[in-house]
């Protein structure tokens, strides 16, 4: 079972038009800050998933100092998540092999058992959470109310998961193909209907086959940040509008290396994603426009580390 949700969560390891940014755009509000950074690592352990029931979840401040672990006594956190008012983290725990979705206190406290599942997105009222959930032999998205606990399916064709909303909160994007791994993004109101693909297979030297696209990142921006390569083996961070239009590549790290698992900044210029182009998994920061790639956090034990940041809070 274990080896079976290490390889769901795997996945693919391996914005600029409107200026990408949606805050501000009604009633004058302004862009949250960009407080800590929250990642799940393992330190001590042996690259690569095998350190997974081990990992906890640790922050840095936004300059990658200052790094703090959160939770505590057994392991298996994954996928931190803060939530949009900077309060919570959502996040999976490993319990005795079963995928589950957490709660936590900013802090690593408060901690309460949500669901079974897999990828917690927030909504951006914060009162939801979208997530996908094994179901025989395919994967489909779910959503749930943090009050009742009532649960929504919003996808039953197909093999679905990776679901992340928009800042509006009106419709949901997704990872949707066969259950190697291999698929394109859509996007569907956040009932389930109309869905619409966004992403379609591209073929050139970079991917002679056709490509992949997974790993949608979208809530704070009005472009959405992506993944599209060779799963399980390369691939480059794209962005686009919400229509699909207007892809543009935004790293070109030559294969094999690869760069996955992109977060938008609270305030929508910049963008967290993983990578393991100097030979061992590390997070890096972008412009949204593209420019300054940087490193951020090195020597990361857990691959995919996938960083969430953290709204409206300062690094202090």
């Amino acid at each position: 079972m274990l080896a079976r949700v290490l390889s769901l969560l795997i996945g693919a390891i391996l914005g600029l038009s409107n200026s990408g940014v949606v805050w501000g755009a009604k009633d004058g509000m302004q862009p949250p800050g960009n407080g800590l950074i929250a990642f799940a690592d393992a330190p001590g352990s042996k690259l690569g998933p095998e350190p997974w029931p081990d990992a906890h979840i640790f922050t840095v401040n936004p300059d990658g100092k200052n790094r703090k672990q959160l939770t505590t006594g057994p392991g298996g956190y994954l996928w931190p998540v803060w939530s949009p008012d900077g309060d919570k983290i959502a996040c999976m725990r490993l319990i005795h092999n079963t995928p589950e979705i957490w709660i936590l206190g900013k802090d690593g406290t408060a901690q309460r058992k949500i669901t079974v599942g897999l990828l917690p997105a927030w909504s951006p009222d914060g009162k939801k959470l979208a997530f996908f959930r094994q179901l025989e032999n395919v994967r489909q998205v779910f959503v749930v109310d943090l009050a009742s606990g009532t649960e929504r399916q919003l996808t039953k064709q197909g093999s679905n998961a990776a679901a992340v909303w928009s800042p509006e909160g009106n419709k949901i994007a997704f990872w949707s193909g066969d259950e190697k791994g291999f698929g394109q993004l859509w996007v569907m109101n956040s009932d389930g209907t109309q869905k619409k693909q966004l992403t379609f297979p591209e073929k050139n030297d970079y991917t002679p086959k056709g490509s992949s696209a997974n790993a949608p990142a979208w809530l704070y921006s009005k472009r959405i940040a992506y993944w599209a390569g060779i799963e399980h083996a390369y691939g480059q961070i794209w962005v686009m509008d919400q229509d699909g239009r207007n892809k543009t590549q935004l790293t070109r790290t030559p294969a094999p290396a690869s760069n996955d698992n992109p977060v938008w900044s609270p305030d929508g210029t910049k963008l967290l994603f993983d990578t393991n182009r100097r030979g061992t998994a590390e997070i890096w920061v972008i412009e949204a426009d593209g420019s300054n790639e940087r490193a951020l956090i090195s020597d990361v034990r857990v691959m995919p580390a996938r960083a969430s940041w953290q709204p409206g809070r300062s690094s202090k």
